[in-house]
């Protein structure tokens, strides 16, 4: 389904298939890069550009559409983190114990971000909450800015942000002393969730706004790939540098990756859309929050065994299909969708459904 394909009857909306195939593709990256120390760290940014065009999306639609707005966007949210969020926490108690309640506040107020970059935080399977926690932050306040704002006037704020955030990153680093701040702190990378909101607010605005840009894309992806491959075969430590720089430049390469890819799985066709539209990728997409949330609690355990890395990795993935595959069909999927649903449609990361933004009437 190409963007010109997107439906612009209000009275249905279509699922954007590929992003959960797209989806699928970054969590198993951030898995390969826990499990085989692969340097795919851009699994995360890819997640948060996906976010930010699929939660603008439907911000913008229950806008036009003079829908609730606040109390369904939150009362969705919650439906959609709280249970695996707390079930997470109730099974690394069990296996790792109860350091987390040293530093409580930051877990119950979705502010984990701020305790990694403090080095206040508990076991170390439960890093994985910073990303939600960048998300949510977030949301705080995006939902007004949608709401206050014009299509259009939406459009430059988030190109704004797209531009000054790298700039905020380059002045901020002396103030730390080492890159993790910049890497967990929501101000430093409301640009990749900006990238996707301003995809949503171009194709609302004309379906077909992304059909010139389809060749662009494809080189930047692979432009940026280079770009990574280069600076991880030649400068490995780049990353950590923690110089203007690096932490100015680095992230938005990743930007410019992840925002490419989305347009490409948006866009595709032929063998791209088949691979992305992949019954096992699109399931995969569909309970990727809870392996996300899940997958390191399982590496830790495994890990004190001292397998063969390999054999840990397709043990560790094992458990944590079949944990996330449990959570989904046990209550997740009813949470969402109701009790009536029986199709496994995925939620956008973290929270909300593939579907393309619907273009003004």
């Amino acid at each position: 389904m190409t963007v010109s394909a997107l439906p612009a009857s209000p009275s249905h909306s279509r699922r954007i298939v590929q992003l959960d195939g797209l989806r699928a593709i970054a969590v198993l990256a951030v898995f390969a890069q826990h499990a085989l120390k692969a340097p795919l760290w851009m699994g995360v940014d890819l997640f948060f550009v996906l976010s930010g065009f699929l939660i603008t999306g439907i911000l913008l639609e229950r806008k036009a559409r003079g829908q609730s707005y606040f109390g369904y966007f939150y009362a969705r949210r919650a439906r959609r983190i709280l249970p695996p969020y707390l079930l997470l926490m109730a099974v690394s108690s069990l296996l790792f114990g109860f350091a987390w309640a040293k530093h409580w506040e930051w877990y119950a107020f979705f502010a984990t971000n701020i305790g990694d970059a403090l080095n206040q935080s508990g076991h170390d399977s439960l890093n994985v909450l910073w990303s939600l926690a960048v998300e949510e932050q977030f949301y705080i306040f995006w939902p007004f800015v949608i709401l206050l704002l014009p299509e259009r006037v939406l459009a430059w704020v988030a190109a704004a942000l797209i531009i000054l955030v790298p700039v905020l990153r380059a002045v901020a680093t002396p103030w730390f002393d080492s890159f993790w701040p910049i890497y967990y702190l929501t101000p430093f990378r409301m640009d990749l969730l900006s990238a996707g909101a301003l995809l949503a607010v171009a194709v609302r605005r004309n379906p077909n706004a992304l059909q010139p840009f389809r060749p662009l894309a494809m080189v930047a992806c692979v432009a940026a790939l280079a770009v990574l491959a280069w600076l991880h075969l030649h400068y490995p430590r780049f990353r950590a540098e923690n110089t203007p720089l690096s932490n100015g430049a680095l992230y938005s390469v990743s930007l410019v990756l992840c925002t490419s890819l989305v347009v490409i799985a948006l866009l595709s066709q032929g063998v791209v859309k088949r691979v992305l539209s992949h019954p096992v990728l699109v399931y995969i997409g569909t309970i990727s929050y809870t392996i996300y949330l899940i997958h390191l609690s399982v590496l830790y355990t495994l890990w004190p065994l001292h397998m063969n890395r390999y054999v840990t990795a397709a043990l560790a993935l094992a458990i944590t299909l079949a944990y996330a595959s449990l959570t989904w069909f046990a209550f997740e999927r009813r949470l969402i969708h109701g009790a009536a649903s029986r199709s496994p449609l995925a939620a956008a990361p973290f929270g909300g459904t593939s579907q393309a933004p619907r273009p003004r009437a």
